[in-house]
């Protein structure tokens, strides 16, 4: 079990970072020790990380959910904002005393994390520690899936499960943005708080409510043009069978545990079926596209419209509390490691 690592105890100054060395819940298996470390090698750079995010997808992970790709022992964490130390030789995408988001791979839960130079990216002017730990993961996936896979125009009928998350909130604002007002869907009512001032069609709670009467009132009877889904399941399988012929169904989230039934595309031939996930976009881009990406993203951020709420940010020898905090239902932000 991670045990909390007082300040007294780390070796007057000594790095610390959190270690997985079997797969499991995370607060049972997420462990910090002190290390010392190494130098930067050819094409690396030495990051100091000053904020790191907890989010599903580093949950998911330490649980197992991605064993066959990933290696044990790791370092958690898939998205945080630091400042390059020291360079290896030959790296030119950044320098000393840059500050950058270094992804393409986990390690942002320790103090000092040695990253390939190419996937370390300049952090926009004028974001704070905070917006730029939180502006990789979801707003890029949100902007990504609503530009370049789904095409959002105004008027497009669209429902949104999991409305009330960090991303589903992103989700909706960015299409309230260019004219579009989706229809989301929440479990429980105590989520409807959360979406307070977003543009919506609908409510939906579908712990309440019939969501196909719901979904189809709020479309006319028309159906979906698009349906995002996080959650899978029960859930998942009522939007896609809200969507018109010629609908598009795009998943990328299993907030349920439970996938979409297999036979939903045998069932619904006239509908496009789409998995999203982030990490196989990244590793398929060339650098310069992903720099364009994350620079339209930061502006987003910058507006609010891509922002994350923080709701809050425990020290990364304080990580016991904040992966409870993570853990924990009806959260309103994300939590936020500092160091």
């Amino acid at each position: 079990m991670v045990a909390a690592v007082p300040r007294s105890s780390r070796c007057g100054g000594a790095a610390l970072r959190a270690i997985v060395r079997a797969f499991g819940p995370a607060p049972d298996v997420v462990a910090l020790e002190p290390y010392v470390p190494g130098r930067p090698g050819p094409g690396q750079v030495r990051v100091r990380m000053s904020a790191r995010a907890v989010n599903p997808s580093d949950l998911v992970t330490i649980a197992g959910a991605y064993a066959w790709r990933t290696p044990l022992p790791f370092v958690p964490g898939f998205e945080g904002v630091g400042v390059v130390e020291d360079a290896g030789p030959g790296v030119t995408e950044c320098r000393a005393g840059d500050r950058i988001l270094p992804i393409g791979s986990a390690g942002a839960w320790q103090d000092v994390k040695i990253a390939d130079a190419r996937w370390c990216f300049a952090v926009a002017d004028g974001l704070s520690d905070a917006q730029a730990a939180t502006s990789y993961v979801n707003p890029l996936s949100a902007w990504l899936m609503l530009n370049e896979r789904a095409a959002l125009v105004p008027e497009m009928s669209v429902a949104i499960n999991a409305a009330g998350s960090a991303i589903g909130r992103m989700l909706i604002r960015m299409a309230n943005a260019v004219g579009v007002r989706p229809a989301a869907l929440v479990r429980t009512a105590a989520s409807r708080p959360l979406l307070a001032g977003l543009d919506l069609a609908a409510v939906v709670v579908t712990d309440d409510e019939a969501q196909e009467d719901a979904l189809r009132a709020a479309t006319g009877a028309r159906g979906l043009d698009l349906a995002l889904d996080a959650v899978g399941g029960a859930c998942g399988e009522t939007l896609a069978l809200a969507l018109r012929p010629g609908g598009h169904f795009l998943h990328y989230g299993l907030l349920s545990g439970v996938p979409v039934p297999a036979d939903l595309p045998r069932r619904r031939p006239d509908v496009r079926f789409e998995l999203f996930q982030l990490r196989p976009w990244i590793h398929e881009q060339s650098r310069h596209v992903v720099e364009a990406r994350l620079a339209a993203v930061a502006r987003l951020v910058s507006q609010g419209i891509a922002e994350s709420a923080i709701e809050a940010t425990y020290a990364l020898h304080d990580l016991p509390t904040a992966l409870r905090q993570g853990l924990r239902r009806g959260r309103r932000g994300k939590v936020l490691i500092t160091s």
